[in-house]
């Protein structure tokens, strides 16, 4: 169930609001880091509400919000089909990926999913709100590699790739990697940060 916090659901009829009206919503499955990233927009004078999981966001009733923060990873889910709900609901919403593990392929996802932003965790609040109002450096941008890199890497990049093509579908991109759906969803639990 979508958890919301302070006062206000973010969760409202509507999207004329003056700045000190802001809504957020925060769609990630960390709770202390969710938590955490809405005190933080509270104390910056943004109603938040949070969701924890696909299932979570999918149960809230309305889902007009001004700007959005989602996880790449949600479990088992991708937070790539979290951006697609929320603007489906909110087509003027900024929304803002963050992972702990970039990689180009789901960065041009996202972005043509319509996300503003992909930013790399560890992050702070400053960061994020810049990219939320569209005000990002180019240094925020995820890096294009310009060394070589591991072949573990290579490897997560690679599934990243294919289940971003597959639209989170991992049984399809299981098949198209040419594993069984367990050993693929051992792989994805062993790239997602804790």
């Amino acid at each position: 169930m979508a958890e919301t916090n302070g006062g206000a659901s973010g969760v409202h009829a509507g999207n004329a609001h003056g700045e000190n009206d802001r809504t957020l919503l925060i769609v990630d499955d960390n709770a202390r880091f969710a938590e955490t990233l809405a005190s933080e927009f509270r104390d910056r004078g943004y109603h938040v509400s949070r969701a924890a999981d696909m299932a979570s966001l999918q149960s809230q009733t309305s889902l007009d919000v001004d700007y959005a923060i989602v996880d790449l990873r949600l479990g088992a889910d991708s937070g790539l089909d979290a951006i697609q709900i929320i603007l489906k609901h909110s087509p003027r919403a900024k929304v803002v990926v963050l992972t702990g593990y970039g990689s180009i392929a789901t960065a041009v996802k996202a972005t043509k999913l319509g996300a503003v932003g992909y930013l790399m965790k560890p992050t702070d609040v400053e960061q994020v709100e810049r990219a939320l109002l569209e005000q990002v450096d180019d240094d925020t941008e995820v890096p294009i590699p310009s060394e070589f890199q591991s072949l573990y890497r290579h490897e997560r990049e690679y599934i990243e790739f294919v289940l971003a093509e597959c639209e989170g579908n991992i049984s399809q991109a299981a098949r198209r990697l040419g594993l069984h759906r367990q050993s693929l969803q051992r792989k994805l639990r062993k790239y997602t940060p804790h």
